[in-house]
C-alpha cells in the first residue's frame, strides 16, 4: 500500500514538472496598450458655425481643437485715411497677433474715421460677438497655406472666393512706416514685399480665433 502511494506521488510530481514551462529568455514584452491616436477635430477649409460665429477654418493648431476663422465675405477699404505713424506714438505691432494690433488701433482717438479696414472688421462684432479683427501678416500667411481648401468651401457656400491674383492684396494689421502698412498676396503667401500706401484701397478679410 505504501509503495502504491509513493508511486502516485511520483506520477503527480512528474506531471506538474511537465506542465511548468521555463521562463522565456530576453526582455518581457510590454503588455500595456499603445496610446490611442487622437484625430484632429477640425481641419483647415471646413465650414464652422458656433452660435453667431460663422466662417471658414483658415488654420488649425497642433491640438486640432483651436485655430483661426476667416470671414466668408470681404471688404475693399483703405488702411488709413491719413499718414500717422502709430509706432512713433508708442505702439508695438505684432507680426503674429492681429487681435492685439486691432485693439491698439481702436485705442486711438477718432479710429473710426481714420482706419477703415479695422472698422470693416470690427463691424462684424455685433449682437454679442467681440472677437473679429484685422489679421496680422503671419496669420494671413498661415491662411495662404490652406487657400485651396478655403476657397473650395467658400464657393460651395455660394460666397466670393479669396482673390488669387498677384496684385490682389489683402490688408494686415501691421504698420509699415509712416505711409505704409503690410498686405499679403494669397497667390504667393508673401507679405515681405507688400508694404502698400495706407491710403490705397485693398481687399480686407476679418479673422477670429476659435
Amino acid at each position: 500500500m505504501k509503495r502504491e502511494f509513493l508511486f502516485v506521488l511520483l506520477a503527480v510530481a512528474m506531471f506538474v514538472c511537465s506542465c511548468t514551462e521555463p521562463s522565456p529568455e530576453g526582455p518581457v514584452p510590454d503588455d500595456e496598450p499603445d496610446e490611442p491616436v487622437v484625430e484632429a477635430k477640425y481641419k483647415a477649409g471646413e465650414y464652422y458655425k458656433s452660435g453667431l460665429a460663422e466662417g471658414i477654418i483658415a488654420y488649425v493648431d497642433e491640438s486640432g481643437e483651436h485655430g483661426l476663422l476667416i470671414s466668408m465675405d470681404e471688404g475693399y477699404e483703405q488702411w488709413s485715411t491719413d499718414y500717422i505713424m502709430l509706432i512713433v506714438q508708442g505702439g508695438e505691432f505684432s507680426r503674429e497677433n492681429g487681435a492685439r494690433n486691432t485693439e491698439y488701433i481702436k485705442s486711438q482717438e477718432n479710429w473710426e474715421e481714420l482706419y477703415p479696414a479695422v472698422v470693416w472688421c470690427d463691424s462684424k462684432n455685433a449682437l454679442g460677438l467681440s472677437s473679429w479683427y484685422l489679421p496680422a501678416p503671419a496669420e494671413l500667411a498661415n491662411a495662404a497655406l490652406n487657400i485651396e481648401a478655403i476657397n473650395a468651401t467658400l464657393v460651395e457656400k455660394g460666397c466670393e472666393p479669396i482673390a488669387m491674383g498677384v496684385n490682389d492684396a489683402y490688408w494686415s494689421s501691421e504698420e509699415f512706416g509712416v505711409q505704409g502698412a503690410y498686405s499679403i498676396s494669397f497667390a504667393t503667401g508673401d507679405f515681405a514685399d507688400y508694404g502698400h500706401d495706407k491710403k490705397a484701397y485693398n481687399r480686407v478679410r476679418a479673422m477670429r480665433k476659435f
